[in-house]
């Protein structure tokens, strides 16, 4: 082999063996992208949510004073709103007076029965005096029973927060007409926020209780949360449910190529946020489960991705 040949030869081994090398780096890249994708599954959809406590009275009547605005936070036993009380307390004076009659009558009853038994029946006998006696006192403790309900219902008009928590739009007004076990506040609870995160169910096996969750929000891309995976819900609805019972199920037609994956909720326990973070329902989130400095990485790529449009 002539000189200029085995040069060439060389050259065309080489650029074979740089793209063999080129192709080798490339599948071993996807490989380990695949194995940190399933040993570290992460989603964009994801969103923040918390309990909301609807705050009903326990009786009806006029509003009078709404103590909060909206998005005041308030702690548990805060004055909300308070109703009319002036019929609550008619009854409850009708009640006081009612009970102190009974309790006369009870007395009178009781002297008639200790004089009975010295001898003087009167128009009764013994036994006649002394059930009258037993229904008075009934009458008694009928009327305290009656007594202590008005008085609750007294306290009722004055309507305080069940838990900590944040007014959500706040439309109640003075002079509405609030009807007892209607609704007229919305509480975000405090110490309930939480994530709840959409997995597609090829995930779920890498997924377990109790796994540390790193979470990225949109609104604060470079301030990442801390959490585990709480619980993973074992059912979504139906996409093809029957109409009711002895009705043919309706079935969507669909394309047999092509089969996306379910998702499935997965709900995180957040651990507390950085100072700055605000929480609030329905921010939209970015969730790695078992994260790796990787899937952190790419979560909060995910979500400065996300946020820059809006970022102005």
């Amino acid at each position: 082999m002539s000189n200029p040949d085995a040069k060439q030869w060389i050259l065309d081994s080489v650029r074979v063996l740089v793209t063999l090398l080129m192709v080798a780096i490339a599948a071993g890249a996807v490989y380990w992208a695949w194995q940190q994708a399933k040993s570290h599954p992460w989603t964009r959809d994801a969103q923040v949510l918390a309990d909301v406590v609807h705050v009903a009275p326990r009786v009806g009547g006029q509003v009078t004073a709404v103590h909060v605005a909206d998005s005041q936070q308030v702690t548990k036993g805060d004055l909300l709103f308070e109703l009319d009380p002036t019929l609550y307390r008619q009854a409850l004076e009708q009640a006081e007076a009612d009970l102190a009659l009974r309790r006369a009558e009870a007395a009178d009853a009781r002297e008639g029965t200790e004089r009975s038994s010295g001898g003087d029946l009167g128009n009764l006998d013994e036994e006649a005096k002394q059930a009258l006696a037993t229904a008075k006192a009934a009458a008694v403790v009928a009327a305290e029973i009656t007594l202590a309900t008005a008085r609750i219902r007294v306290d009722d008009t004055r309507v305080t927060a069940p838990v900590d928590g944040y007014v959500t739009n706040l439309q109640l007004k003075e002079g509405t007409y609030a009807t007892a076990g209607v609704p007229q506040i919305a509480l975000v609870a405090a110490d309930s926020f939480r994530v709840e995160a959409y997995f597609k169910e090829t995930d779920l096996p890498d997924i377990r209780i109790g796994d540390p969750a790193a979470v990225t929000l949109m609104g604060y891309p470079s301030e990442p949360l801390s959490g585990r995976v709480e619980s993973i819900a074992y059912g979504i609805e139906r996409r093809n449910p029957s109409a009711g019972p002895g009705d043919l199920a309706q079935v969507e037609p669909m394309f047999e190529w092509i089969r996306l994956a379910q998702r499935i909720p997965v709900r995180i326990r957040l651990d507390e946020p950085p100072a700055g973070v605000v929480l609030r329902v329905g921010y939209s989130a970015n969730v790695a489960v078992n994260p790796t400095a990787s899937a952190s990485l790419a979560v909060a790529t995910g979500a400065a991705r996300d946020a820059g449009p809006n970022s102005d």
